[in-house]
């Protein structure tokens, strides 16, 4: 099967009592069964791409889609929470020609922006998450993004290729988060709920206040399953507080505050022949490793994250934002070997200062600014008694420093050119000491700061269509859970990986606007790429594997079948399909006197489709349909075992609308419809062939969103 990251189908689960109140208050009363037409017609439009209008933030350009001069996604409120039942940002982000992430237990998010997962046991490598311009990528490297529930989001931008001129070091690819937005003078108040097949319920409270000089948003959002496989529950609690705030006409002051308390077990992998035997199983104990459910196996994580936010005008011309963060992690993890508990400590900030250099003539923007990072960590280590902490087997420090200073330089050029360079400096360094060890000293992994160039050069053809060309330095340090992995060994010898990225892109529509298209073409050369090795009893250690050629065509396309209309056209309805088609290889690797060069590199389907459905209609019923395939890939670097081909569908239904004050969101959906059997995300070049994560048979979910405005 192939790692078909999807939403986690969990079992949802509602009080009946909830639900009924909520509809009870969402029944018009006599005086308010007109709807409002106008909100109606605008659900049609709200959430459509278009490639002339859509305004983008990547490489701090602020442009229009058509005129961004790099392979960008964007995903909106309707992508992350409308188009499936499920709470998770997994199945949204398979949206994006490119990328692909997993959740091989609920809970356990895996993300690669044009590459490999190999690097991630779990979490988020190589990647840079923002959220309203904070970074929630530690200094470390690693990104808690299994902390953030997708009912909090409202936009999200997936930058695609390195991106270090202007976002730093381990930036194979960046995501942009924005909050949810705050309408301007008005208040309002959302309940939601959710219930399913096999053990999910979840329930979510949001408030908002805009006014003339601010808003505020504050929410809660919880989420419970029992999960799929045997040892798979899941418990997560998110807090989430923005806020912005116009102090004057020049100045603006921004906050986020997130607390997310997460728990969720590990059930672990399976060969293909427990896999085919029992799919729901956790791992068996063998005569020597117990298995998952008797060791208690699961994360247990809680993050405080506050951020601030200044925005100062000095004149028309020049502009600044400035951001600092704090972060504290309590982090356990009950594993089969040993019992790893770890508190982190995180501080940063990043400065950036927009400078329209020459307004007329040739147009010029300069960019200029830098980010720091600095995170503290206690990490120790236990003997793990059945879910018990038993005796210290390690006690270490980590101290981890990132700093990047960057400029940028973006001219708009007669005949339609618009070209973008851009160029930053970066330094990453660690520092380990283990206390439990005689004599203790400090040892230090200091890297040497490389500068990271990027070129790009776009051509507007006509009002409706572009293309663009980039080179761009790919450069990605080891993370600090690659420096000390789970082995419990100090890894000084690990180098990071670097390329050169070629880019080749062409978007536009035809058809007055119904035609849309985005289509990119790309060769990384990656210098010492960062592979995964495991133990017999599960634990990591990581190697760098020479150099892999990785090639890549990537199209988006959607055709608007019905324009929306006022009276005479009260439906909606597009088509749309995105497809990626990969060639990664490895070109030069040895492991030990094996040779392995010349094959493909793990974890990479070949193939991947997705094509969708969207429809909504004036009177507020809206559906959803996604098909999404993925052919057979290979799951070790010898490329002796493959997945099964993955072919999942799922279709949302749903009514919307509004009654006065109120407004009622109704929906179900329904999940693998197929009735698949397949692996939610691929345990790669693991330890006895322990590939698979089952992931849920056809199941089905129902929720509401209930609103009221004042």
């Amino acid at each position: 099967m192939t790692k078909a990251a999807r939403k986690t189908p969990y079992l949802c689960r509602m009080k009946n009592s909830t639900l009924w109140l909520s509809l009870l208050l969402g029944l018009p009363l006599p005086g308010q069964a007109q709807s409002d037409s106008t909100s109606q017609s605008s659900a049609l439009t709200r959430d459509t791409i278009r490639l002339n209008e859509v305004v983008v933030r990547a490489y701090e350009s602020n442009r229009p889609l058509l005129q961004t001069a790099a392979s960008v996604g964007v995903l909106t409120q309707r992508d992350l929470t409308d188009r499936f039942g499920t709470p998770t940002l997994v199945p949204a982000l398979n949206t994006i020609p490119g990328v692909r992430a997993d959740e091989r237990s609920p809970g356990s998010y895996r993300l690669s922006i044009r590459g490999s997962l190999i690097r991630s046991p779990f979490g988020v490598r190589n990647v840079k998450v923002y959220w309203n311009d904070l970074p929630l990528t530690d200094a470390g490297g690693n990104t808690p993004l299994n902390a953030l529930d997708v009912r909090g989001l409202g936009r999200a931008e997936v930058i695609k290729g390195p991106a270090g001129s202007l976002y730093g070091a381990n930036t194979g690819g960046v995501i942009l988060f924005s909050g949810l937005s705050v309408p301007a003078r008005q208040s309002n108040v959302e309940l939601s709920g959710l219930a399913c097949s096999y053990g999910l319920d979840g329930v979510g409270l949001t408030f908002q206040s805009g006014q003339e000089n601010g808003s505020l948003s504050v929410s809660y959002h919880g989420l419970g399953a029992g999960g799929y496989r045997d040892h798979s529950r899941l418990r997560r609690d998110n807090v989430q507080l923005t806020g912005q705030f116009k102090v004057s006409e020049r100045r603006t002051v921004s906050v986020l505050g997130l607390y997310s308390d997460l728990e969720y077990q590990t059930p672990g992998g399976l060969t293909e022949a427990q896999y085919r035997a029992n799919p729901r199983q956790s791992r068996p104990a063998t005569r020597t490793v117990p298995g998952s459910a008797e060791q208690q196996a699961a994360i247990y994580q809680k993050l405080g994250y506050l951020g601030l936010s200044h925005a100062y005008r000095f004149s028309e011309r020049v502009q600044n934002t400035t951001v600092l963060y704090a972060s504290v992690t309590d982090f356990r993890n009950p594993f089969i070997t040993n019992y790893g508990r770890r508190a982190d400590q995180g501080l940063g900030g990043r400065t950036v200062t927009r400078w329209q250099a020459i307004a007329t003539g040739v147009p010029t923007v300069i960019t200029i600014g830098g980010e720091f990072q600095n995170a503290f960590t206690v990490d120790r280590n236990y003997g793990n008694r059945k879910g018990q902490i038993d005796t210290l087997q390690t006690d270490d420090e980590l101290k981890s420093l990132q700093w990047v200073g960057f400029a940028q330089l973006e001219s708009t050029l007669p005949n339609g050119f618009l070209l973008t360079a851009g160029l930053s400096r970066n330094e990453v360094r660690y520092g380990f000491t283990r206390f439990n060890k005689r004599p203790v000293n400090e040892q230090v992994r200091r890297f040497d700061p490389v500068w990271l160039p990027r070129v790009a050069l776009l051509k507007q053809l006509t009002n409706a269509v572009s293309i663009f060309g980039s080179i761009s330095t790919g450069y990605s340090a080891p993370t600090q859970q690659e420096i000390r992995p789970s082995d419990l060994v100090f890894n000084p010898n690990l180098n990071p990986e670097r390329g050169t990225s070629y880019e080749l892109g062409l978007r536009g529509s035809a058809l007055n606007g119904r035609l849309q298209f985005d289509l990119a073409g790309y060769q990384f050369a990656l210098r010492q790429t960062i592979v995964r090795r495991t133990a017999d009893n599960g634990a990591e250690t990581f190697a760098n594997a020479g150099r892999t050629d990785q090639r890549g065509l990537e199209s988006m396309l959607s055709y608007q079948i019905l324009k929306p209309g006022i009276r005479f056209n009260p439906v909606s309805l597009r088509v749309w399909n995105a497809l990626t088609l990969t060639n990664y290889h490895y070109r030069d690797y040895r492991q030990g006197i094996v040779d392995v060069s010349g094959n493909r590199v793990p974890g990479v389907a070949p193939v991947t489709n997705v094509s969708g459905l969207d429809m909504n209609t004036r009177f507020g019923l809206y559906v959803f349909l996604t098909y999404q395939f993925l052919n057979p890939f290979a799951l070790n670097d010898a490329n002796t075992f493959r997945g099964d081909p993955t072919r999942i569908a799922t279709a949302t239904l749903g009514f919307r609308r509004t009654f006065g004050l109120f407004s009622l969101d109704l929906y179900a959906t329904g999940d693998n419809l197929l009735d698949q059997q397949y692996s939610l995300g691929y345990d790669l070049n693991a330890f006895g062939n322990r590939f698979y994560n089952a992931s849920a048979r056809r199941n089905f979910v129902g929720g509401f969103r209930l609103g009221v405005k004042w």
